[in-house]
């Protein structure tokens, strides 16, 4: 069944202003699935349409299945020859609607800027899941997710995770991070929900000064319009199954045609979880988590003791 009947409704006020921002991963995934449905009413197989339109038979299976590289971008008269050949009339409703998806799909976003080429694949693949969503639900359990990270906090990270393999330059990978904060919470563009186990606050990954710096940043951020931050004590009781495996990010967009999408955080590779299943279970998942976790004005309170006697120490230190 087609979706062209939806048009995209969802909008985003920024400032005076209210803007749409179509996701591009949402809007290739919806791209993906028209050719898909396209082809398969017209009978072609991918071979058949690759000799009819001139596209290559790889090209056609990347843009019906986005996911196996979710940042690449389709290319817009390799879409305009397969709608051609797919017998879908220039200027009708389905033409506009799916090259639409194209067009939103393969726009520049500001990851593709030379400052921002080398802040990693797992990063990228964050900011493009990111891009104009509605609502972010995120989970963490040891460490501050790059959300809400400052650069210092950030940049010990980096060095951190490195290894045997020490990053030579950690600048790129810093900015990255800062940037998906600003282009999400820091511009109040998407609602933000929290939910960090209390090891987050009281664990110490970087020197106590970063830490404390880290801890009044978070509480300067909860302090904003569209930001929650939630803790889940060691001693909650949220029933079964709340506990999950690995930090995760639940995404959702203005409009809700786009699908939302999961990041599992394996600190190898962000993995992306889109069957509508596990993606609604993440959801439900999140709720048990910010039902079991303390409220925001009493997380506000346990992040600020906690930097209040990290700041006692710092100073005796």
């Amino acid at each position: 069944m087609s979706t062209l009947d939806a048009v995209p409704t969802g909008i985003i006020r920024f400032g005076k202003e209210a803007r749409l921002t179509p996701n591009p991963l949402a809007r290739t995934r919806r791209l993906g699935a028209e050719l898909l449905r396209l082809r398969t009413e017209r009978g072609y197989s991918h071979a058949e349409l690759s000799r009819k339109s001139g596209v290559s038979a790889s090209v056609i299976s990347r843009t019906e299945n986005p996911l196996g590289d979710p940042g690449r971008k389709p290319g817009l008269l390799s879409i305009r020859r397969l709608l051609d050949t797919l017998d879908v009339p220039r200027g009708s409703r389905e033409w506009t609607v799916i090259e639409s998806y194209a067009e939103d799909a393969a726009t520049s976003q500001w990851w593709d800027a030379a400052t921002y080429t080398r802040m990693g694949d797992g990063q990228r693949t964050y900011a493009l899941v990111e891009a104009g969503a509605s609502t972010i639900r995120e989970y963490s359990g040891l460490l501050l997710p790059g959300l809400v990270q400052t650069d210092a906090y950030a940049r010990h990270r980096v060095l951190a995770l490195t290894g045997d393999a020490p990053v030579s330059d950690p600048d790129p990978i810093v900015r990255g991070r800062l940037e998906r904060q600003r282009q999400t919470i820091g511009n109040g563009l998407a609602q933000y929900h929290l939910v960090l186990e209390e090891q987050a606050i009281r664990r110490r990954p970087v020197p106590g000064d970063v830490m404390l710096e880290q801890l009044r940043h978070l509480l300067d951020l909860m302090s904003g319009d569209g930001v929650s931050v939630r803790i889940v004590p060691v001693d909650a009781q949220p029933g079964d199954g709340y506990a999950p495996r690995a930090p995760y990010a639940h995404v959702t967009y203005p409009d809700t045609d786009d699908p939302p999408i999961v990041v599992v955080d394996n600190v190898t590779k962000a993995l992306l979880v889109t069957k509508p299943a596990e993606v609604t279970g993440y959801a439900q998942l999140h709720k048990r988590l910010r039902e079991a976790a303390l409220s925001d004005a009493d997380s506000a309170a346990y992040i600020r003791q906690a930097a209040d006697e990290l700041a006692a120490t710092t100073r005796k230190g």
